[in-house]
């Protein structure tokens, strides 16, 4: 016969003992989280019913600690443990000694900096928070009126900054765009657009003559060089092709020859459908008569 001495163990997790001890523990935990919740509950609404009636709402207490365990806990690290400070090599006891006060001195001026920071973020957050919900004619006011000094000085402020940002954001956008306004020439008025210049004209010819050699282009005095200067001999037959290309009377032109030729083509075809007819009657008959001549004596 077995015997069942496992669970007479004081160690063993389904001890009655222990079983009982998780049951009371988790029955206690639940009653703190309970009465955290309530506490929690309690607060909110008292803090609700102050911001309605105007008052300032009191700060949130912390929770008080559970157990002397917990307190140890939060004491802990309310106070965290400081790193120790070792001594440098070769270094004395002076040196140590500035070392460790230029050390402190820069630490404690970062924790003034900070609270400082801190105290400033939360007076600018508790500023609006504890403006009264009544006005002065009695009216309620659920979102207090800003300042009109503070904002005319912040949006002239924001103006000059908006209005400086602009103009460099144009300065940018005028070196690789081109506006309506300047495409006949950039920066160069409408009066003599680049494509309507004749750079070949001479300063000392007759200005009406100037004035009609630039309004009738000629494809010579364009096909000179490119864009950027550069000798291009290639040039003028693109823009000769590129011009017949978009010309309606050279397509219509065009159409035409395409038509004559296609005419011709046909014309030539039948002909010679007709020479080959011909050939092919004339062997045919050629034929006959030797058959009829062979067969006949």
């Amino acid at each position: 016969m077995p015997l069942h001495l496992l669970g007479k163990k004081s160690w063993h997790v389904y001890n009655t003992a222990n079983v009982e001890r998780v049951r009371r523990d988790e029955a206690d935990a639940q009653a703190r989280e309970e009465a955290e919740e309530q506490r929690m509950q309690e607060e909110d609404a008292s803090r609700r019913i102050a911001i309605l009636r105007g008052e300032k709402p009191a700060a949130a207490a912390l929770p008080p600690p559970s157990s002397a365990t917990e307190e140890a806990a939060g004491i802990r690290h309310d106070r965290p443990r400081e790193r120790k400070r070792r001594r440098l090599r070769d270094e004395d006891d002076t040196a140590r000694e500035i070392r460790y006060a230029r050390e402190d001195a820069e630490e404690a001026g970062q924790q003034a900096r900070r609270a400082l920071e801190h105290s400033h973020v939360h007076h600018s957050q508790n500023r609006d928070a504890d403006a009264p919900l009544v006005d002065h004619a009695g009216h309620l006011q659920l979102i207090p009126v800003p300042d009109e000094k503070a904002s005319s000085r912040k949006a002239g402020k924001n103006a000059e900054v908006e209005a400086e940002k602009a103009k460099k954001r144009k300065r940018k956008e005028d070196q690789v765009t081109m506006r309506f306004s300047n495409a006949a020439g950039y920066q160069q008025g409408l009066q003599k657009p680049w494509y309507a210049s004749n750079k070949r004209a001479k300063p000392d010819a007759d200005p009406a003559s100037a004035s009609a050699e630039d309004g009738a282009l000629t494809l010579t005095a364009v096909q000179e060089k490119d864009v950027w200067g550069n000798d291009d001999p290639r040039r003028k037959e693109r823009e000769r092709s590129r011009i017949s290309s978009s010309d309606p009377f050279a397509a219509m032109q065009n159409a035409q020859k395409q038509l004559k030729q296609s005419t011709r083509d046909k014309e030539k075809w039948e002909l010679e459908q007709y020479r080959e007819l011909e050939k092919l009657k004339r062997e045919q008959r050629g034929e006959r008569k030797h058959r009829r001549h062979h067969h006949h004596p």
